[in-house]
């Protein structure tokens, strides 16, 4: 009996040596999936992957127009920052188009103004206890908006973000799960507005910006791309915020041209604020010296742009993102389109023909 308990531990006690300064090896990881490129994003037409969580995956028009029928009458609501803004109008008149198309029912709210945050929570609450399955909403504000959209996220609304980003970081921070984003690249639509500010004054010269609400993505995003655009070779000699207002900005501009008197540039981050910045112009009798690059392309700059009043603005097709964002929803809802996709909508840039 003794015999055999030795030899037992022996054997134990020798494979235990023979495991000794083994080095384990480590289970295999996935690797990080790779960000999806843009460029190459329309070389298939089928539904897009699950995106990773720090690079949404690219959607086509061409992947969105495959949703043409809805199977259900689906209730989906656009909720813009507000009509007062004449860029809004193509976005809803195009998301009402769509809703017909598709079978389903559009609705539009719109806030008072671009700065009536807490009219556009209420606009979300409301749209969630109603019913809507889906909510495709331009955010006033890309940070103050995410909890109600959590909220409303959480009873089962899917939210689409359209025009203006939210805030990335605000999002993961509240578990805001989103359906996806159509909108555009305005950091790349700034440095096109840059683009179009050297080339009207030969490329040099001093400029100030006119701002948006500042802390909002996609004015901030203009911002920073015009001002990599011009940087070294046009001066910024000031940035001021109009909060989108053609009254704001036409005091702003009052204000910039008389401190800055040898300014020969102004790049307003949307066009209602460029008709505030012409009127101040004009009144400062500097017509025709002072060159202005809006960003929007509304109806009403189109006589300044014919007559050369203004250098140029921004196309970024708001009714292509009222009509995708609408197409994203139901394709999410259908179960055709998968969840957390981006549409970036083409850029131009408009100049006088």
């Amino acid at each position: 009996m003794l015999r055999t308990f030795c030899w037992g531990a022996l054997v134990v006690l020798a494979m235990g040596l023979m495991g000794c300064g083994k080095e384990e090896t480590p289970a295999p990881t996935s690797a990080t999936p790779p960000a999806s490129n843009p460029d190459t994003a329309g070389a298939t037409k089928t539904a897009p992957t699950p995106p990773p969580a720090t690079a949404p995956s690219a959607v086509t028009e061409a992947q969105l127009d495959t949703v043409t029928k809805a199977k259900q009458p689906y209730k989906v609501i656009l909720i813009v920052k507000t009509l007062n803004n004449p860029f809004f109008k193509p976005m809803v008149a195009a998301f009402k188009q769509t809703a017909q198309e598709l079978g389903v029912q559009g609705d539009v709210q719109a806030a008072a103004q671009e700065t009536s945050f807490d009219q556009q929570v209420q606009l979300v609450q409301t749209a969630a206890a109603q019913g809507y399955k889906a909510i495709c909403i331009t955010p006033a504000d890309s940070k103050a908006l995410v909890p109600a959209l959590k909220t409303a996220a959480d009873k089962g609304v899917l939210i689409i973000n359209v025009d203006n980003r939210l805030d990335p970081a605000t999002v993961k921070a509240q578990g805001l799960d989103l359906g996806g984003y159509v909108g555009a690249d305005n950091e790349a639509g700034g440095k096109l507005a840059g683009e179009a500010m050297l080339a009207a004054l030969g490329g040099k010269g001093k400029t100030v910006i006119i701002e948006g609400i500042r802390g909002v993505d996609n004015a901030e995003a203009r911002k920073r791309g015009y001002s990599a655009a011009v940087n070294g070779k046009l001066d910024v000699v000031d940035s001021q915020t109009a909060n989108w207002s053609a009254e704001e900005a036409h005091k702003v501009a009052q204000n910039l041209l008389a401190a800055h008197r040898d300014v020969t540039g102004i790049f307003c981050a949307n066009d209602q604020m460029a008709l505030g910045a012409m009127k101040a112009i004009s009144e400062a009798g500097k017509k025709g010296k002072v060159t202005v690059v809006g960003y929007d392309n509304i109806p009403e700059v189109q006589a300044a742009l014919a007559s050369g009043e203004m250098a140029a603005t921004i196309e970024q097709h708001p009714d292509r993102m009222g009509k995708y964002s609408l197409k994203m929803a139901v394709g999410i809802l259908d179960g055709t389109i998968s969840k957390g996709g981006e549409l970036l909508v083409t850029l131009e840039t408009i100049k006088k023909k």
